[in-house]
């Protein structure tokens, strides 16, 4: 027989990181207890198909439902528990989940401060949360706002009628009315179970929809069968149930009695993801709603240290050649009150009205577009928003061109400035940049594999890179993240079938509780 040591400081500088040598001792039923976390992709791309008339997706749900069954029918202890980590750009967890966590910049509903977004739950973890597995439930963690930082607007200088969210990256998708089924709770987080009907419920319930970001789920689930974990399942998850009793959960990291697994499954590689800057997220914001539907935001009165509205003097500081009446009290801009192009004043014009001897200027400013209070005709009852609620409505770059640009606000006046004041990649350098992405993934996996007397916290995981055609870089991060040696951890399916063996295998592999000692 011989026995596997993980040394930390060989996987630094290669792909060994385990010494192995002999032993004289024999086999005995060491382990008792055994805690998995099953992370899997649910990205826009497992819509795709695999061949046999299957979808990535479909192909998935039956792979791992397999897998539950195996390690259902060899759990003869009941000492087997699986949680389900769903992921794209980010990860949705429920809200008792959330409330255990200490959390910033929760979003405004429905006019209620603090109320959060029904059933979209995404906390943003920093770049330096990636280095280790457990989380200080003590320290706050930034929410993610829920919106649209994505999408595109016209830059053109005209105006477009208010743009809203077209996608929702907290892995969330919208609810059919017609059914009971709360479909935007489908993709959030189920933390561990012994109850296995219940996993098979949650993957046949997943739905795609997405960008990747691997690292983001693989921290989940270290962070959540992490020892540090534990005051949050005996908050939550049932004791004395002999069926499923949880109690002592997760257990130490490194303990004798209890192999951690954490399986990792992606069809791709990463893929940025733009988020609103922390500072956008929530808070009062200058932008009020009209119950049409329609926006205004507003600038303070010009200082030696404020930024200057247009039209506040003469000549190249007027409004097309008109002197704002009163302008120290029109402080409030309205978008589709401006016009896309003004006629300049011609000396005796009534303010807005331009001379027709003039030509017409394409984004000039016009004077009606400037009020001393947030009403227009048909604003109905006018409300000042929660960033948060901003971003409920609107798109990013919509408030960007057509509230701040258009504006003609001086330092407002370039639009991607402007967007990435407002934004900028989630956990990325530069959008399209996936290396720190991959840095990140590299470093959480190597935390949670290097062996607790190492510093680290001694978890197996098993790596599936599921794909036709899988990418270099699909391929290097996910077997870069598997346990040693490969040919135990890391496979990479290329069908249905595939797949499902792949499963299979580490299901069986699992379920022997024997352990060399």
């Amino acid at each position: 027989a011989s026995v596997t040591s993980q040394n930390y400081f060989m996987g630094l500088f290669s792909n060994r990181d385990f010494l192995q040598g002999p032993t004289s001792t024999k086999a005995a039923q060491g382990v008792s207890n055994i805690e998995v976390m099953l992370v899997l992709d649910i990205t826009g791309s497992m819509n795709e198909s695999i061949g046999g008339g299957k979808t990535k997706l479909q192909a998935l749900k039956e792979s791992a439902v397999s897998f539950v069954n195996i390690v259902e029918a060899n759990d003869k202890k009941n000492g087997v528990s699986i949680g389900v980590v769903p992921y794209a750009a980010q990860v949705n967890i429920p809200v008792n989940l959330r409330n255990r966590f200490t959390f910033s910049n929760l979003s405004s509903w429905n006019g209620i401060a603090n109320a959060g977004v029904p059933d979209i739950n995404c906390l943003e973890f920093p770049v330096a949360g990636f280095t280790s597995t457990g989380v200080d439930l003590s320290v706050p963690i930034p929410m993610a706002v829920v919106g649209d930082s994505t999408s595109g607007t016209t830059t053109d200088g005209t105006y477009v009628n208010p743009q809203g969210r077209s996608n929702l990256p907290c892995t969330t998708i919208a609810d059919n009315t017609s059914t009971a089924v709360d479909e935007p709770a489908l993709n959030q987080v189920m933390l561990p179970t012994k109850n296995g009907e219940d996993v098979k419920q949650k993957i046949n319930g997943l739905v795609a929809n997405g960008n990747t970001y691997i690292a983001v789920g693989m921290r989940w689930a270290t962070a959540l069968i992490d020892q540090q974990a534990r005051p949050i399942y005996s908050a939550l998850l049932p004791t004395g149930d002999p069926l499923n009793d949880m109690t002592g959960r997760p257990v130490d990291n490194g303990s004798p009695s209890t192999r951690k697994i954490i399986i990792l499954m992606t069809d791709g590689e990463h893929v940025t993801n733009t988020h609103v800057r922390d500072a956008f997220k929530s808070g009062l914001s200058p932008i009020w709603r009209g119950a049409d539907g329609r926006y205004a935001i507003r600038f303070v009165n010009p200082s030696a240290t404020e930024l200057i509205r247009p039209g506040s003097g003469t000549g190249s500081l007027s409004c097309s050649g008109w002197q704002l009446t009163n302008y120290a009290t029109r402080e409030y801009f309205v978008p589709h009150l401006k016009r896309n192009t003004v006629r300049p004043n011609d000396g005796d014009d009534t303010e807005g009205n331009g001379s027709t001897a003039n030509a017409a200027v394409p984004n000039a400013c016009d004077p009606r577009a400037w009020v001393s209070t947030p009403s227009w005709s048909g604003s109905g009852t006018v409300t000042q928003l929660d960033w948060s609620e901003v971003w409920r409505y609107v798109r990013v770059s919509w408030v960007a061109q057509q509230l701040f640009v258009r504006s003609g606000v001086t330092g407002f006046t370039d639009y991607t400035t402007v967007f990435n004041s407002m934004s900028a990649p989630y956990l990325a350098t530069a959008p399209g940049n996936t290396t720190r992405l991959d840095q990140l993934l590299q470093a959480n996996c190597l935390a949670a594999r290097t062996p607790v007397a190492s510093g680290g916290a001694g978890i197996e995981i098993y790596g599936i890179m599921f794909d036709d055609a899988p990418s270099n870089r699909g391929i290097a991060a996910i077997n870069g993240c598997s346990s040693l040696p490969k040919t135990t951890y890391y496979y990479e399916p290329k069908s249905s079938a595939d797949l499902t063996a792949a499963f299979n295998q580490i299901a069986t592999d699992i379920s022997d509780l024997r352990l060399t000692q």
